[in-house]
């Protein structure tokens, strides 16, 4: 009798130790298409094919950057397609941009949960180094929300417009807080896409419900 409740102890111990010691749980992602764009800069507005987009099978889901998938559009290797799209309950706003011919794939990689934090945008700007400059601050908010955690936001003429008509690289600069705290900002070239993130170092110590 005395052996068997050893033995029962001995399991109970067990699987608490390997229940404490398992990493948290990463929790399943839901998917969904933000924005999708289409064209050269010069095509501003009309470069929206966010309507055009679709996954009838769900998510994961490739959107291939071909002119044959979308409508009026010309075969042209200068061609972006940019797709942005939200995963939750991780709060990222995730995009891409890539070539003519080539696909976005778009899916919410699973990771280590981190210690949630918010970004909130101070200032965007967007231009040349020695060029006009143009203040698109409400519209990286319009692209990254009130609550993301993480938000990439591509840095595309057709989406901040042409400040000017020189054909020469702008670059987006991003001014933003984590949890209200001032951080160094990110910047992007053309074509690119800056990475606003907030976890630290410290984070995969910490459990995801901390402050």
């Amino acid at each position: 009798m005395a052996l068997g409740r050893l033995i029962l102890l001995a399991v109970l111990c067990a699987v608490a130790a390997v229940a404490c010691n398992s990493p948290p749980t990463i929790p399943v992602s839901t998917t969904a298409l933000q924005r999708a764009y289409w064209g050269l800069p010069t095509a501003g507005p009309s470069a929206d094919v966010t309507s055009q987009v679709t996954c009838p099978n769900g998510y994961p889901c490739d959107v291939f950057a071909d002119a044959a998938n979308y409508s009026g559009s010309k075969a042209d290797l200068n061609n972006r397609l940019v797709v942005i799209w939200t995963c939750q309950p991780q709060h990222f706003v995730l995009s891409e941009v890539v070539a003519s011919g080539l696909k976005v794939r778009m899916d919410c990689v699973g990771g280590m949960p981190l210690v949630p934090r918010t970004i909130a945008i101070t200032s965007a700007s967007w231009g040349a180094d020695a060029g006009q400059t143009v203040d698109v601050t409400q519209a990286v908010r319009n692209i990254c929300g009130d609550d993301s955690w993480r938000c990439q936001v591509p840095a595309m003429a057709y989406i901040f417009g042409q400040p000017d008509n020189v054909a020469r690289p702008k670059t987006l600069r991003i001014r933003y807080t984590c949890n209200g705290m001032t951080t160094p900002g990110q910047q992007a070239v053309e074509n690119s896409v800056a990475d606003l993130r907030c976890e630290r170092g410290t984070d995969l110590d910490k459990s995801p419900a901390a402050p």
